[in-house]
């Protein structure tokens, strides 16, 4: 992956973040919070690794 490309998926993540995060827990199941919130998680390692990546 290049730079330019990492850059690209870092700014995609993090709007996904954002946007997961600004949902509303109060209309959500139980088992929607836990969904949203792996997916969160899996979305801040994804942006962790290229973080890594574009400071080598």
């Amino acid at each position: 992956m290049d730079r330019q490309e990492a850059l690209s998926n870092l700014k995609r993540y993090e709007s996904e973040i954002s946007k997961y995060q600004s949902l509303s827990r109060g209309l959500m199941t139980r088992d929607e919070m836990i969904v949203i919130d792996r997916k969160i998680s899996q979305l801040k390692d994804r942006s962790k690794a290229n973080r890594g990546m574009l400071s080598d």
